[in-house]
């Protein structure tokens, strides 16, 4: 098999390079070599590292943000755009392979499992810098019964759980909102509460018809109203029946659509890596792109001697993994408090 030398940078807290989504589905095609001096930059939007690279870059991000092709060579997002072959749509719930397994399983439902449902419905996020139809929709969900909140927001258990798929099978439904309503922004907070074997209550991605059935799932987008949401749940909650009727639909409009993706992503690796690197190269090194280039290196340069810039490099690289680790609301509170200063809430 061909060897490739790869670099990972830029990537979220936890990213482990040798033991990856990417690692391990290229290793089926090539050798990987992880290098210093890559050939192929793999970069994600949580740092700037890769501004000091002159190679072959791969964006790739499963946030809220659009790839920048005076930088990268190629992206893959959630954006639903053509670029010739520099741009392949990749959703971040397809890497979550474990996840969507369970999903297509979730059919398996029964009366029995109905019953053993202890909760009404549960909220797990700790994200406070999201659009406010989150709360507004547990706001209105509580005032019909209780919402267990298990994430650092809005917590009303006593702490943070640690097993947000164990919690999340414990109720009837799941309120799965993303931090944004955006046309293919889809994460894993779908597939992840079909794989609690509960109903999803989904606001986000208006496109997410096209490849989720809007029968196995209350899809807010179909709703003229919150308020017309919280009825239909109200119904399915009181109607056994229907309930089981909705746990019993597919999640997915075509079965195969992970395994058909997989297939056209290993496409679209093969353009990039089996062609010779001069001629892999899609973005520019060019007098307009050198001086832009220049310009988001000095200004990059700039934050991070900055007083701010320093202070959010602390928290990031040293308060943030402690807060993470421990899932303490409390410290929860004082990074709220340290992102409202740095002006990110």
């Amino acid at each position: 098999m061909k060897t490739i030398k790869l670099k990972f940078v830029d990537m979220q807290q936890g990213f482990v390079p040798d033991n990856n989504f990417w690692c391990n589905f290229l290793s089926q095609f090539y050798n990987i070599e992880l290098s210093e001096t890559p050939d192929y930059l793999f970069y994600s939007v949580f740092d700037s590292e890769h501004l000091k690279y002159n190679c072959i870059k791969i964006f790739w991000t499963g946030e809220n943000q659009s790839p920048d092709f005076n930088i990268c060579d190629y992206a893959m997002g959630f954006d639903c755009l053509q670029y010739g072959d520099r741009y392949f749509r990749l959703p971040l719930y397809y890497i979550y392979e474990a996840h969507f397994a369970k999903m297509l399983t979730k059919t398996e439902f029964f009366a029995s499992d109905l019953a053993n449902k202890t909760e009404f419905c549960s909220f797990v996020y700790s994200n406070n810098h999201a659009s406010p139809e989150r709360q507004i929709i547990f706001d209105k969900l509580s005032a019909y019964k209780k919402v267990v909140s298990g994430g650092r927001l809005m917590n009303n258990i006593g702490g943070a759980v640690k097993d947000k798929i164990e919690f999340q099978e414990r109720s009837k439904f799941c309120i799965a909102f993303e931090n944004a309503s955006v046309p293919g922004y889809t994460t894993e907070k779908l597939i992840h509460a079909f794989a609690s074997r509960t109903i999803p209550i989904y606001w986000g991605d208006t496109a997410v018809n096209q490849h989720f059935n809007t029968e196995s799932f209350i899809n807010c987008h179909d709703y003229n109203s919150f308020d017309e949401v919280v009825e239909r749940v109200k119904f399915l909650d009181c109607n056994d029946a229907e309930y089981l009727k909705m746990m019993h639909a597919p999640a997915l409009e075509n079965q195969h659509d992970r395994e058909e993706k997989l297939e056209e992503l290993r496409a679209f690796f093969e353009n990039i890596f089996e062609q010779p690197l001069e001629k892999a190269q899609r973005c520019s090194r060019e007098y307009w792109n050198r001086k832009y280039l220049k310009n988001q290196i000095l200004l990059r340069r700039a934050y991070n001697n900055s007083l701010r810039g320093l202070a959010e490099r602390f928290y990031m690289h040293i308060f943030r993994k402690i807060e993470r680790k421990n899932k303490s609301v409390f410290l929860w509170k004082i990074h709220r408090t340290l992102m409202k200063w740095a002006g990110k809430n």
